[in-house]
């Protein structure tokens, strides 16, 4: 980005007088059901928001509702599959569009002409701030910004640990990155260093609340003398996770083992039948869609998962070691060489070396106290609120 494009973006003093005294900001989330971390994230800031002081209203929208059915189906369904069926296609395109800059005039073209309901919603709504989760989003807002369709404080939230190509965008307030390289990699390339903030991603705000591990295993009725290995069975899909299961059923130690199915009630079902043949010294529990995520990490020793950027930031949270299985190319690939750089995670050269991984670990207490320790350094539990009382310039009435 040239010095004269980054002139352009909108003056924070400005945009704060524009809003009325005493009238509080309405503020607008933008996410993306385009993969669950974007969601995820833009739930989390909206939790965080209610009875936030300085917000007089919040509204969560999923743009990917108002876009045409062309552009759903690039942006939500092309992803599913080809990060399912041809992940190395994925991540070679990851790659090659990682140029700062290349093709984004046509691109945000492109997005414009498909995304008039969405435009025609934001000019309706007049937020005073909108805060983007994911880039198609933040494209849109930026395009508006220009042209003068709309006076609103413009601010991104990158949900991986590396800024793609495509979060980039030439107007804005600021930038909300996960970590310092992240900001480092932005100064790099032009952004003024005064509208980039660290402050992790954002995570639901019960994972910054106190738990007491003892109680919550009374609760689920977990043994309390056995380690609880979680695993995210359903972000791998069904042949991937009874492939991982049947290799857990080959660990030495005794453990508790959960997997965590999701809305997937096929899933379930097959977890149990497997299960049924388990050895006696291993304990396993096939568990439907939760809410109580948080509580579950905290119970746990463990944690078996892909490294999606809110998956890691709540492992961070919660203090759970993590093992990486099947990271998908691109920005999984990235955030798991990061965390494993970090010493917060292992992970095997094969789902068949799975169950060796599990036992090395729970083998070495003092190793997984040391993973935790880390992982409690570098967490940030309280990004949600940490974003808004940046922007709002007030903070919640919690600790």
């Amino acid at each position: 980005m040239s010095s004269d494009e980054t002139q352009q973006q909108a003056s924070t003093p400005e945009a704060i007088a524009r809003i009325p005294p005493n009238r509080g900001s309405r503020l607008v989330i933008l996410s993306a059901s385009s993969g669950s971390g974007h969601t995820r994230a833009g739930e989390a800031l909206e939790a965080a928001a209610q009875n936030f002081p300085g917000i007089a209203s919040v509204r969560h929208v999923d743009v990917l509702e108002y876009a045409s059915a062309l552009l759903g189906e690039l942006y939500a369904e092309l992803y599913k599959q080809m990060v399912s069926k041809t992940p190395s296609l994925w991540g070679w395109w990851y790659d090659k569009s990682d140029t700062p800059w290349k093709g984004e005039h046509f691109r945000v073209a492109m997005e414009r002409s498909q995304m008039q309901p969405l435009i025609e919603c934001l000019r309706a709504d007049e937020p005073d701030i909108t805060i983007c989760t994911h880039f198609l989003a933040s494209d849109i807002v930026y395009y508006m910004l220009q042209k003068k369709q709309i006076e609103t404080r413009h601010a991104v939230v990158v949900t991986d640990l590396h800024v793609h190509a495509m979060w980039l965008c030439h107007q804005f307030e600021r930038y909300f990155v996960p970590t310092d390289e992240s900001s480092y990699y932005l100064r790099q390339i032009g952004f003024p260093e005064d509208r980039i903030s660290v402050t992790g991603i954002p995570i639901h705000p019960a994972f910054s609340l106190p738990m007491n591990r003892e109680t919550l295993r009374k609760k689920y009725d977990i043994d309390p003398s056995l380690p609880v290995v979680l695993l995210s069975a359903g972000t791998f899909g069904m042949e991937s996770s009874i492939v991982a299961i049947r290799a857990l059923m080959h660990m030495q130690l005794p453990a508790q083992i959960v997997a965590l199915c999701g809305k997937n009630d096929d899933l379930l079902s097959e977890v149990m039948h497997v299960t049924k043949t388990a050895p006696a010294h291993l304990k396993f529990r096939a568990l439907p869609y939760t809410t109580e995520m948080h509580e579950w990490m905290a119970i746990s020793d463990l944690f078996i998962g892909k490294p999606g950027g809110l998956t890691l930031s709540e492992s961070m949270a919660s203090a759970l070691p993590m093992i990486l299985l099947n990271p998908i190319p691109g920005q999984e690939e990235i955030n798991a060489l990061s965390i494993l750089e970090q010493g917060m995670a292992v992970s095997p050269t094969d789902v068949v070396t799975l169950p060796y991984k599990v036992d090395l670990l729970l083998k070495e207490p003092p190793r997984l106290a040391g993973m935790r320790d880390r992982m409690k350094q570098l967490a940030q539990p309280r990004a949600a609120y940490t974003i808004l009382e940046s922007l709002i310039g007030a903070q919640p009435g919690i600790t």
